[in-house]
C-alpha cells in the first residue's frame, strides 16, 4: 500500500468543476490557462478527452468526471465500480468547454502532463494538511473546510496517473 502522498508545504489553488470546489497544491500547476480551440484525437471520443494548443505544444485535455469521479466513489464504498465510458460521455457533454484550463504536471516545475477544464478559479489557501486524509491509490487525498464548504484536494501525482488510464482506456 503506498502512503498518501503529501503535497510540498506551499498554497493549494482551489477551484470548481462539477458543482463541487477542488484544490490542488500549486507546485502542482503549471498555468490557469484560457481555454482554446478543442482539436479531436483519433479513437477518442471527442467529448471527453482532447488536444488544445498550449504554447505551440499540444496539451491533453481530459473530461474532469473521469477523473474525479471514482475517486469519490473510493471514498464511500471501495467496490464501487468506475462510471461506465458511455454513461460518462452523456453527461459530459459541455466539461470540455470551460472558464479556464489547469495545466497540471506531476512534479514541480516540469513539462505539463494535461489540462483539466474547470469552471472557475476561487482563489488560494494555505497548505496546511488537516481533515479526512485519503490513502492508496485515491486521487483525492484529504477533504477539509474552507470558509464553510468542503474542499477536496488532489493529489497531482495521483491525478495526472489517473489521466493517463482513463486516455488509455478510451484509446483501447
Amino acid at each position: 500500500m503506498n502512503a498518501p502522498a503529501r503535497p510540498e508545504s506551499g498554497r493549494l489553488l482551489t477551484f470548481e468543476v462539477l458543482g463541487h470546489v477542488w484544490a490542488l497544491p500549486i507546485h502542482g500547476i503549471l498555468e490557469v490557462a484560457e481555454p482554446t480551440a478543442l482539436c479531436g484525437v483519433p479513437t477518442l471520443p471527442r467529448s471527453l478527452a482532447g488536444v488544445m494548443n498550449w504554447h505551440g505544444e499540444a496539451l491533453p485535455i481530459v473530461a474532469p468526471r473521469l477523473l474525479v469521479e471514482r475517486s469519490e466513489a473510493d471514498e464511500d464504498a471501495s467496490d464501487t465500480p468506475a462510471p461506465a465510458v458511455d454513461a460518462a460521455e452523456d453527461a459530459a457533454r459541455d466539461e470540455l468547454a470551460a472558464a479556464h484550463v489547469l495545466v497540471v504536471s506531476s512534479r514541480s516545475g516540469e513539462t505539463p502532463s494535461f489540462g483539466l477544464p474547470i469552471d472557475a478559479v476561487l482563489g488560494l489557501v494555505p497548505d496546511a494538511p488537516r481533515g479526512h486524509v485519503g490513502t492508496g491509490t485515491q486521487v483525492v487525498v484529504e477533504r477539509r473546510q474552507v470558509d464553510g464548504r468542503v474542499v477536496s484536494v488532489l493529489d497531482p501525482r495521483r491525478l495526472v496517473a489517473r489521466a493517463r488510464e482513463v486516455i488509455e482506456r478510451l484509446a483501447a
